[in-house]
């Protein structure tokens, strides 16, 4: 019957597909050119994932396979596991509509799976699973599973039981964009190309659960309510938060010692557990971060990121450089721009905060970078392009910019590699008074001073909210600069273009004191550097900042305490910039010791696992700054605007 019915509309079907795209696709059209079966794939040891597979009527000319595991809902579900889906229950997703509409039109076969452990897939889940089959990648046997495996077995399933050309692509965005990169370490010789898109990378180094160890308290507390808790069995329905907050989040939190919150969670949220357990950097967390086995990758990499993403603007740029360290051959590409997380995969995405960048910025990624890359290693269409490898749209925020539209598709810049080869090092310097240049470090060596409170943490953002609200990362930080317990510099209104691109280190003399004068060889803090960008009118828009302990400063595997009185060098790299200081404008420079509650409150007394941290614990301290502090970052020769 789907033959007789396949001849009839295939010359229809052809046209329709040649004359659709992606952002014409309607819901409609998709079930008149989509047919959509709910299975469960077998893994190697016998757990079944289940699998949504949607596949166009026509069989005009086999298509490729697009591929996105995720632990999130594919609702609706058309059956319970075990059961066939009724006919009347074949409803689409929802996550068929945003980046994957360009591929429904060009007839790919489209899947969407949930990975083991979630929603009605079977196994056990396990946030951020160690990579355990090694360099055999999808072709070790046995019960030996990770995601690589399980990507390994869904593709063996999807090459024999759909009509597909033989090649398959991946992509998925956060979480799904971890899965992704379980993807190219899977080694499948089908997986042509694949596409990490701000992908859990690291989650003590940096992304979602930690900044350079420091807790992303805000995110882990409600995120992990329900994503670090274990199922009892496989459902339509995901786990339900533990935590609901209907107050501003800043009032929930403060005056709450770290402790508490264990307390509070008790044995109820395995990960949280797992991290109380290992506070420091030590093998737990190495094994969760894929990174470091990019090694050999095959498939072309398309890495997507965004420069004012809240989750995980880390894993982008982290999952891009160390493809080009350990996988030189591999043909591999990045995408960046002034995306909040998941920016690039909404047509019209153009501004945060207060923030307005290009229109559409998001239309121009998914119609001219990922599709044509996808459908060159997937299809052979169109021509790869070694010269535009890299694919930038800097961040240019100024009224002037929204008015007269300086920034649009034609300002993508593209190079070779990232950063810019051409970027210079470039140094910010501070002085001793309230002022940065980037000419000379002061001679003298000139201490400013703050008083750092956990009674009176230095909010993350100046509004009241619930949740997290993502548009910190390009706020006005004018809040901050009104405080006394944040240090601000200013420099000079530049009457030149500055272009900062690629990573920005920050090098941190200080001294931490007790304010009554006693001594105290039990020391700790966090120490928050932001880099601003002052407008005209006054707004101070947040560049990029980010937060050191300072009880990691010689490294990361082991805590260590900080006398009184003594000075200490702190260097932490930041996520990359591309950004266009315009003339008019002026840099600015702040550093505090807090960042609440989007960071957990530093005890400010050194506590050897701050998860235990009780009310006792937390003390206000005196933080002292040397005016041979710095930022550095890569500095790209100037553009007229």
């Amino acid at each position: 019957m789907r033959k007789i019915f396949t001849t009839i509309i295939i010359i229809v079907f052809s046209v329709c597909l040649m004359a659709q795209d992606g952002k014409n696709v309607t819901v409609g059209w998709l079930k008149d050119n989509y047919t959509k079966r709910e299975v469960m794939i077998p893994m190697r040891d016998g757990a079944r994932l289940y699998t949504a597979v949607y596949e166009p009527v026509s069989e005009v000319k086999a298509k490729p396979v697009m591929l996105v595991r995720t632990p999130y809902s594919l609702k609706p579900y058309g059956f319970e596991a075990g059961e066939e889906p009724p006919k009347d229950k074949q409803t689409y997703s929802s996550g068929i509509w945003d980046d994957l509409l360009n591929y429904a039109a060009d007839g790919y076969v489209i899947v969407l799976q949930n990975v083991r452990g979630t929603f009605l897939s079977e196994g056990d889940f396990e946030n951020i699973r160690p990579h355990l089959s090694g360099m055999a990648g999808g072709t070790a046997k046995g019960c030996i599973i990770d995601e690589a495996t399980d990507t390994y077995d869904t593709v063996e399933w999807l090459l024999a039981n759909t009509d597909n050309n033989g090649n398959i692509g991946v992509k998925g965005t956060s979480y799904p964009g971890f899965y992704a990169t379980m993807a190219a370490l899977s080694r499948h010789p089908a997986i042509k190309a694949v596409s990490p898109q701000a992908p859990v990378t690291d989650w003590f180094m940096g992304d979602d659960a930690h900044h350079n160890g420091a807790l992303c308290l805000a995110d882990c507390y409600r995120f992990g309510s329900s994503m670090y808790r274990t199922r009892k069995a496989p459902s339509t329905k995901g786990l339900s938060k533990l935590v609901k907050i209907d107050t501003d989040l800043y009032d929930y939190f403060r005056g709450k010692p770290m402790s508490g919150l264990s307390d509070f969670f008790g044995d109820t949220l395995t990960f949280w557990n797992s991290m109380v357990a290992h506070p420091d950097y030590d093998n737990f967390w190495k094994d969760r971060n894929p990174a470091r086995l990019l090694k050999d990758i095959k498939p072309a990499v398309l890495v997507t990121g965004g420069f004012y993403d809240a989750e995980d603007c880390y894993g982008a740029f982290k999952t891009y450089n160390e493809i080009k360290r350990l996988s030189p051959d591999c043909d591999l590409y990045l995408a960046a721009g002034p995306w909040y997380h998941g920016g690039w995969n909404n047509r019209k995405a153009n501004h945060l905060a207060g923030a307005w960048f290009a229109e559409e910025s998001g239309a121009y990624y998914l119609d001219n970078i990922e599709y044509p890359f996808f459908t060159y290693y997937l299809e052979g269409k169109g021509k790869g392009n070694a010269s535009a490898k890299v694919n930038v749209l800097p961040s240019c925020e100024t009224i002037r910019c929204k008015m007269e539209g300086v920034l649009s598709a034609a300002r993508w810049e593209t190079y070779s590699s990232w950063p810019p080869s051409d970027a210079q090092p470039a140094k910010i310097f501070l002085s001793g008074t309230d002022s940065l240049n980037m000419s000379s470090q002061p001679d003298a060596m000139v201490f400013r001073t703050f008083t750092s409170d956990p009674a009176n943490p230095v909010p993350y953002m100046d509004v009241k909210s619930s949740g997290r609200d993502r548009g910190y990362m390009a706020a006005d930080q004018r809040f901050a600069s009104a405080r006394g317990d944040v240090l601000t510099y200013s420099g000079t209104v530049l009457s030149d273009t500055l272009h900062l691109a690629g990573p920005v280190m920050a090098h941190i003399e200080l001294r931490l004191d007790l304010p009554d004068g006693s001594k105290s060889r039990n020391m700790d803090a966090d120490i928050v550097v932001k880099l601003i960008d002052v407008r005209p009118d006054g707004y101070q828009m947040l560049v990029r900042g980010d937060v050191m302990p300072v009880r990691y400063r010689d490294g990361f595997g082991k805590s260590k305490a900080l006398k009184s009185g003594k000075v200490v060098s702190v260097d932490f790299t930041m996520c990359d910039i591309d950004h266009y200081f315009l003339p008019g404008h002026a840099l600015m420079m702040q550093i505090q010791g807090s960042w609440f509650p989007l960071i957990a409150m530093n005890p400010q007394t050194f506590v050897r696992n701050p998860f235990t941290a009780t009310a006792k614990d937390y003390r206000p301290i005196n933080v002292s700054i040397s005016s041979h502090s710095f930022l550095e970052c890569g500095k790209v020769n100037a553009c007229s605007q």
